[in-house]
């Protein structure tokens, strides 16, 4: 860069003539100024350079609200995953969008393709301590009220419109299906459901997420038998479903399966609407009576979009015969976890498939190890 040339250079130099004519000191002084004046470089963004510093994101500063595009949830933060929240801390500051540049929502940063969520960076953050216990049940009636950082010991229910639940933890359900109506749009963010404290195992069979007209990004379901619930298109209020990002561990007590057979899900539709079904981790591994992680069939359901997941166990991991699926790719099924096979699909209502496979994974560091076999029964 430039450097400017010393004011005072013209006045040392008036000093030392000041025995010249008047003739030679306005020729001095004129020589002065051009050299002064051409010097210079009034370009130089000093000023712009320190009005377009770099401004720190609030620690665990949440995503937009609005549902991500693919690129934004594979490329990545989710965000989780949604880089939005970490599991620690939010990520490397970075330098202000300039005028006309957008931002995307994406997921956590160790969740993000090739990589899958976990435990670890699902749900609320590590350390997270709640700001605020609500014993018993939550019912929102405000429309555009947010929940953050909330342990609610019961459920949710939701009985209001764009309503965002973020950073909570529940040891019930969150639901928005309530006296035959959906209230939407819900957007549920870094939030999970988890058995109660000293009950290793939920008893709970009701769904741990539901039903239609949300968005669940970075969720996380431990040591229950159902997952997320889509369903009731045919009542008010209903609309799409966005699940991405998120992690699923599902497991039933001991002996549940011989009293009850309750054939748990991780995501199950059922007289669903169009569902996107992106990114996730589900293993059922730990449910002895299973259906499937993903499990969609002919009962009334509109299908959707299942891309990029990892599933485990089930009956089979993945189930598609009910509705239209434009698009079922990138999907690995973990080899030999599911009793009868990995897939039970009806191939005439799949529109793409490709990139499925079985493979070996390590679901502490959510990585593929190995893939063992490609699934192109489509």
């Amino acid at each position: 860069m430039k450097h400017r040339r010393n004011l005072f250079t013209g006045t040392r130099l008036r000093r030392a003539v000041t025995v010249c004519s008047a003739f030679g000191v306005v020729i001095l002084i004129a020589v002065g100024f051009t050299w002064y004046s051409t010097g210079r470089d009034d370009a130089t963004p000093e000023n712009a350079a320190q009005a377009d510093t770099t401004q720190p994101a609030p620690d665990g500063q949440p995503a937009p609200l609005q549902s991500i595009p693919p690129s934004a949830a594979t490329a990545s933060a989710s965000a989780s995953a949604s880089a939005p929240i970490s599991a620690s801390a939010s990520g490397p500051t970075s330098k202000k969008p300039t005028s006309g540049t957008t931002t995307k929502a994406v997921a956590k940063g160790d969740c993000v393709l090739p990589s899958y969520p976990t435990e670890s960076c699902t749900g609320v953050p590590a350390g997270w301590s709640p700001k605020k216990t609500v014993e018993g049940d939550l019912t929102v009636t405000k429309a555009g009220a947010v929940i953050s950082d909330q342990l609610v010991t019961g459920s949710i229910y939701v009985k209001a419109a764009d309503v965002t639940i973020r950073r909570t933890r529940v040891y019930g359900t969150i639901d928005n299906f309530l006296g035959d109506k959906i209230f939407g749009h819900l957007t549920i963010e870094d939030t999970e459901v988890v058995p109660k404290p000293g009950e290793g195992v939920s008893s709970n069979q009701q769904y741990a997420f539901g039903v239609a007209n949300y968005t669940c990004r970075r969720c996380k379901v431990m040591n229950r038998m159902e997952g997320w619930r889509v369903g009731a298109s045919s009542f008010s209020g209903a609309g799409q479903v966005i699940i991405e990002d998120s992690y699923a561990q599902l497991a039933v007590p001991a002996g549940m399966c011989q009293s009850v057979d309750p054939h748990g899900d991780g995501i199950q539709g059922y007289g669903g609407p169009t569902a996107t079904i992106r990114h996730n981790t589900i293993d059922q591994r730990g449910d002895d009576c299973p259906t499937s992680p993903i499990f969609i069939p002919d009962q009334d359901n509109a299908g959707g979009t299942v891309k990029d997941n990892v599933l485990a166990g089930g009956g089979y991991a993945l189930r598609l015969s009910g509705g239209s699926f434009p698009t079922v790719t990138g999907n690995k099924i973990v080899t030999k976890s599911a009793e009868y096979g990995p897939i039970d699909v009806d191939c005439s209502k799949i529109g793409d498939w490709s990139g499925n496979a079985e493979v070996t994974f390590d679901f502490d560091r959510g990585v593929i190890l190995k893939e063992t076999k490609k699934l192109n029964d489509c």
